[in-house]
């Protein structure tokens, strides 16, 4: 009879909301027996550690993220399995999230570097900071950045440019992610402006708040930042976020300083309708990779046990319907029925157009709808996401926009 393989995971810690964990220390190691609710391995989150107990009665069998590895919710940590003689070599799993160097021209071949290891309250305290933890050296085991490295580091590194009279930064997400995905970028700003990161209708936090157009969403959006008092701001948009930006400054009902574009939807009736439903109707981890893939130059940019995290947050949130039923209305047939494209024409403010020559979603062509008086960057090897592929460009480039209106 064949040995079953019983997944470790980790989905919570006390009760305590998280994008990732550090692993810190297995208690056993490959072949080793365990019992059922004994602690297996322990984790650490920005506020403390976790010990996470053994699935099964049976062997660990398997390590799939060493001690030092950062991972996220949903992702599987290890196996045990039933039977003893089952056991894998381990695998040192750190989760790398490669970023780009920070020197670019309007063609792009960044060089990518490995994401720095840091705890994750090391890795708060940083993006609290302004701090590049590239630049922090670590005094933990294998060069991890502790909470006293950002302590030291902050009073010595430069300080991040603060403006006088700085105006908040509103960044908006694409279909079927959340505010969360621009948590690689905003540590990477080296302006101190208020962040402002609001789900879309239909999305995260704003799940069950209706929509059926792009015009719906922005107005939703524009509902949202008059409530926190919100008049003037910098906008910065990805995809159908993107189209939402556009549509908001096309509404006027909030004035936009300076606009970033990230493969921005509304510029032309191309997209790919396979991918918008497969995204929102994989039901498993062997299901949902491909389309994950599919939105960046290099499947390799992914995190570890991405596709689980993803899964796992959706199941949480109920989502893939509700999402189902906004593609449907926004992309019907598979196409983009509303054109904001004069609303960015006529915008008299810095403004920018970033796009992946390998995105396989919305064709790079119609960055060429952009006037001339719009930045046009252009990332080679790079697809959909460039803020999750090449997080420090994009933050350079916002940095740019948001410096030179010197608010």
């Amino acid at each position: 009879m064949d040995a079953t393989r019983h997944p470790i995971v980790i989905d919570t810690a006390g009760g305590e909301y998280m994008e990732s964990v550090m692993v810190v220390d297995w208690a056993r190691k490959p072949g080793d027996p365990v019992k059922m609710g004994e602690t297996i391995v322990t984790v650490e989150t920005a506020k403390a550690a976790t010990e996470i107990a053994a699935p099964h009665d049976g062997y660990l069998a398997q390590i799939l993220h060493a001690a030092g590895s950062e991972v996220p919710v949903g992702s599987i940590l290890g196996y045990v399995s039933d039977r003893p003689g089952m056991a894998a070599s381990s695998t040192a799993g750190e989760v790398a999230q490669p970023q780009a160097s920070a020197a670019f021209t309007r063609d792009i071949p960044a060089p990518r570097r490995a994401r720095a290891i840091a705890s994750p309250l090391a890795r708060r305290l940083a993006a609290e900071t302004g701090i590049d933890l590239a630049q922090v050296k670590g005094s933990g085991p294998n060069g991890r950045i502790k909470k006293r490295d950002i302590d030291k580091a902050s009073a010595i590194l430069p300080k991040p440019a603060v403006l006088a009279d700085a105006l908040p930064i509103v960044f908006l997400h694409g279909f079927a992610a959340d505010r969360n995905i621009w948590r690689w970028v905003i540590p990477l700003l080296r302006v101190r402006n208020r962040v402002i990161t609001p789900d879309l209708p239909g999305h995260g936090s704003a799940l069950t708040t209706p929509a059926r157009s792009i015009g719906d969403l922005a107005a939703a959006i524009a509902a949202t930042l008059e409530a926190e008092g919100i008049s003037d701001a910098h906008v910065v948009g990805h995809s159908l976020g993107g189209a939402t930006a556009l549509a908001l400054a096309g509404i006027g009902a909030l004035r936009i300083h300076s606009l970033c574009l990230l493969a921005p939807a509304g510029l032309g009736p191309d997209i790919n309708g396979d991918f918008l439903g497969g995204i929102v109707g994989a039901q498993t981890p062997e299901s949902l990779t491909p389309w994950l893939d599919m939105m960046v130059g290099d499947p390799c940019v992914l995190p570890a046990g991405f596709a689980q995290a993803v899964l796992w947050q959706r199941r949480q949130e109920n989502s893939a319907a509700v999402q189902s039923r906004l593609a449907a209305g926004i992309f019907a047939n598979g196409r983009q029925h509303e054109d904001f494209s004069r609303n960015l024409k006529a915008l008299r403010i810095p403004a920018k157009v970033l796009w992946g020559r390998d995105d396989r979603i919305i064709p790079m062509a119609h960055a060429f709808t952009a006037p001339g008086t719009t930045a046009i960057h252009l990332l080679e090897k790079t697809g959909h996401v460039p803020h999750l592929e090449y997080p420090d460009i994009v933050a350079c480039l916002i940095d740019e926009l948001v410096l030179s209106t010197g608010r």
